[in-house]
């Protein structure tokens, strides 16, 4: 694929590397973009999606059930 994130999506990754210091960055190539995952462990702290036309898209909290 010969599509490249933006500089702000390029920022947003090293954001992450510096909140979640020593943690595994794991990077799922996707036909709309690509998907970072964070790792510490076997545990995921946080995924994020980064849309080749620009879009980045946090992930959600997930609520504990009642």
């Amino acid at each position: 694929m010969d599509a490249e994130l933006t500089l702000e999506q390029a920022r947003e990754i090293n954001l992450l590397r510096r909140r979640h210091p020593g943690a595994t960055l794991r990077v799922h190539e996707r036909p709309w973009g690509v998907l970072v995952e964070v790792v510490r462990g076997t545990h995921t702290v946080t995924l994020e999606r980064f849309e080749f036309g620009g879009a980045t898209v946090h992930d959600a909290p997930i609520r504990l059930a009642a």
